[in-house]
């Protein structure tokens, strides 16, 4: 069975792209992408692609997002693929959506009891052309001309353009070769700047029947209107290039992958990884939840995955406002997609009223096609925040300008490109019985294997929201904040040192902890569990001692069947690690300092226990004078 390869190469940054492959079927080795390194590139942090399988139809619908920021000229992309697919672009927002629903969240509740501080009240924790809106559709142009294939030695063509085709801000070409050389020679022509050690991997994929999809900017365009491809292909089985994306890859680069199926999606021939919360820097997490992940992958020899979500995706979803805050919005609002408005207007003022109407969504495509109508931004000076001046004029702003424009041909290009994609594989994800959500971060020596997945229907479901309470302390009793607690719901509740030691006082605000700083927390790993998964039973531990011999026994796993051979005898897994002990309640040592103290829960049990001593220790005085 043959597998889609959605990789595109983009300069320095390959993109790593996650796969399901379907269970009880054999995955044929996968191919990757390739364009050497070029001063003009940036290295991608991350990549973002999603896969649906659609079983009423045996389709793969693959979404691939593309980040780029160089020259137009440099940019391209060369997918092997194991047949012709359907090509057509999609959107961030949808990709934007789904991190909205599914990335990870810290939710840190900042006690309003200070505890031994002497005071109650809350504190806080701290190209395609202006006039041209047939982007879409595909305009067929013969191999002849510029485009005719290479013939080879027996004078037969040695490359075949099946398809050339545009599709939003991409010329494409779709191509078969008789040999590697062949393919190689044909897209060096054509500035695709292919390094010698593509021709083996090209000769390979050429070998297997594969074609290739050739992708380039089209004359005009710029890196900014780059936007997602969609690849749409029959009875065709995903999979994640890794090894020959090693090619170009960035150090540490994650690979985040958005699964639809009949099960949460596991990794076959990757381990799995659970991330320790106690490396976690509790009031500052973005600042190192990635290392902490990265971290955790290292610690099962480089090659495991994290999942971040998994469940059915959620109607309603918390979306960032533009000014702070956040507001409950349907995941995605199809009535939001109505174009209808939009077609009737005749000229920018209309368009604007349009847009507000029907509160359609501003995006970097969205945007990017309102200005090559109206030129506003430009007038206002603002083309280097298109989003945010779009964003704007769609909240109210009021503009004078009044140029024409054709909203029924605008609307005809916003539906090809922008809503139908959505509407196609928006049924596809919210109807899926799961939704996984994984992260895997590798370096390019550790891309070894290509990660194959399948689905387990009864895993239980992963929240991405992670929780905790902190409550400010001081511990000389005098109302100065000189540490903060940490509680961990099942792990424990800690009191942690400010960043540099200084109080809590009228003029001058404690510097909040590094909680991943505290030397008791660095002492554990960082990945709390370290297990592999498999499509029936429970995860199984893997003792230390073993992760690099399960790692290697599991590399030629494949979807339905065991990953690892029943031969191989797995330890018991010894604990990874115990959590250090709870610190006890702050109290402080001068007895009626006139401290107050917040107390809950234990805290009134300890304070009543030694009220009723202290009761007890007057009556017992009282008798001894009596006596």
């Amino acid at each position: 069975m043959r597998c889609v390869l959605p990789c595109p190469a983009v300069v320095v940054s390959a993109l790593a792209l996650a796969a399901v492959a379907l269970p009880v079927r054999e995955v044929a080795a996968c191919g990757g992408c390739f364009v050497p390194a070029s001063q003009s590139a940036v290295v991608q942090d991350a990549e973002r692609i999603l896969f649906a399988f659609d079983p009423a139809t045996k389709s793969s619908v693959v979404w691939v997002e593309i980040r780029y920021n160089g020259p137009a000229n440099d940019f391209g992309w060369v997918l092997p693929l194991p047949k012709k697919p359907e090509v057509s672009v999609g959107s961030a927002w949808l990709f934007d959506r789904l991190d909205v629903a599914t990335a990870p969240r810290f939710d840190v509740t900042t006690d309003s009891a200070q505890e031994n501080c002497g005071r109650t009240e809350r504190s806080s924790g701290g190209g395609c052309g202006a006039a041209d809106f047939n982007g879409s559709a595909k305009r067929a142009t013969s191999a002849g001309g510029a485009f005719a294939a290479e013939v080879d030695a027996n004078g037969k063509p040695a490359v075949s353009v099946l398809e050339h085709s545009q599709t939003g801000p991409y010329d494409y070409q779709i191509i078969a070769g008789t040999s590697g050389d062949a393919v190689q020679t044909w897209l060096d022509a054509r500035g695709y700047k292919m390094p010698a050690l593509a021709k083996d991997v090209l000769d390979a994929h050429v070998k297997k029947g594969d074609v290739f999809v050739a992708v380039k900017l089209l004359q005009g365009v710029g890196a900014k209107e780059i936007r997602p491809i969609v690849l749409k292909m029959t009875d065709a089985e995903p999979c994640v290039p890794l090894r020959l994306t090693a090619i170009a890859a960035a150090d540490n680069m994650a690979v985040q992958t958005y699964i639809a199926g009949p099960g949460r999606a596991i990794p076959k021939n990757y381990l799995h990884v659970r991330v320790n919360d106690l490396r976690i820097n509790w009031f500052a997490p973005q600042t190192n939840y990635g290392q902490v992940v990265a971290a955790a992958i290292d610690e099962a020899a480089g090659h495991a995955f994290v999942t971040e979500f998994a469940g059915k995706l959620p109607k309603k979803v918390a979306v960032p406002q533009r000014f702070g805050g956040s507001e409950s919005e349907a995941f995605v609002d199809e009535a939001q997609l109505d174009t209808a408005k939009i077609a009737t207007a005749k000229n920018a003022k209309e368009l604007i009223v349009a847009l507000r109407a029907s509160n359609f969504p501003i995006t970097a495509e969205t945007a990017a096609e309102f200005e090559k109508l109206t030129g506003l931004a430009k007038a206002a000076k603002q083309t280097d925040q298109l989003v945010a001046f779009w964003s704007g004029a769609h909240e109210g702003t009021a503009l004078a300008i009044d140029i024409k424009l054709d909203g029924a041909a605008l609307a005809k290009k916003l539906e090809a490109e922008f809503v139908q994609p959505i509407k196609t594989v928006l049924p596809l994800l919210l109807g899926a019985d799961r939704f996984t959500r994984m992260v895997l971060r590798i370096d390019p020596k550790e891309m070894t294997k290509d990660p194959v997945f399948a689905y387990h229907k009864t895993l239980p479901d992963v929240a991405n929201v992670r929780k905790a309470t902190v409550r400010q302390v001081c511990r000389k009793g005098d109302y100065q904040t000189d540490a903060w607690r940490l509680t961990l719901d099942g792990l424990g509740t800690w009191v942690v040192d400010l960043q540099t030691g200084a109080p809590f006082t009228a003029n001058q605000f404690p510097l909040l902890p590094n909680t991943a700083k505290d030397a008791r927390f660095q002492k554990t790993p960082a990945a709390a569990v370290v297990e592999l998964l498999d499509e029936t039973g429970d995860p199984r531990p893997i003792d230390p001692s073993q992760i690099e011999l399960v790692d290697a026994a599991i590399s030629g796993a494949q979807a339905g069947k065991p990953s690892l051979d029943a031969a191989f005898s797995l330890k018991k897994a010894a604990t990874r690690f115990t959590p250090p002990a709870s610190d006890a309640l702050v109290q402080s040592a001068a007895a009626g300092s006139g401290c107050g103290t917040g107390w809950t829960g234990d805290a009134r049990a300890t304070m009543g226990g030694l009220l009723a001593l202290a009761v007890a220790v007057l009556l017992w005085m009282r008798r001894r004078r009596t006596a």
